[in-house]
Order: structure tokens, then sequence, then C-alpha cells
């Protein structure tokens, strides 16, 4: 990350002195619940192809995938896992 970026980040960055790591676990979880809900509207809505909106359709579901690899990189980031922690079971 070149210098000018790094002074860019730290100029948005902030303590949190209210909200805990479980907070946080927990919000990002419920974005993740919410864009999965929002896929799956979105797919019971699905276009045909030759539909005129099909293009604005495709766009949000396209919008909606890449904000949930967003939501689980984070998630990731700060500690999550989606892997089964009971061996042979997830």
């Amino acid at each position: 990350m070149s210098e000018e970026n790094k002074k860019k980040n730290d100029e948005f960055k902030m303590e949190y002195r209210f909200i805990s790591h479980d907070y946080k676990m927990a919000y990002v979880l419920r974005r993740i619940e919410d864009l999965e809900r929002e896929h799956f509207g979105l797919m019971i809505d699905r276009l045909d192809e030759n539909h005129q909106d099909y293009s604005n359709w495709y766009n949000a579901v396209m919008e909606v995938k890449e904000e949930m690899n967003r939501m689980i990189y984070i998630y990731g980031q700060l500690g999550g896992s989606f892997d089964s922690e009971i061996p042979g079971v997830g």
C-alpha cells in the first residue's frame, strides 16, 4: 500500500469505545443474512433473458453477490468462520 493510500485509510479510522468485537461479528452476520434474503427474493422474481428489465435484474444479482463476498471477507477478517467446529457436520 502506498504511503498516500495509508494516510487516506488512517483518515477514516476511529477508536470504538462502545462497540465490542461480538457486536461487530453479529452486525456483519446480520448484513450477510439480509443479503441472502435479498438474493433469495431476486431468485424468486427471476426474469427471462428476453425480458426488457433483465439487465437491471442481472446487475442487482451481481451487486448482491459482490456485497456478499465483501461481507464474508470482513467476517473472516474479524475471525469468523462458516466451517463447522464439529467434525463431520456442516
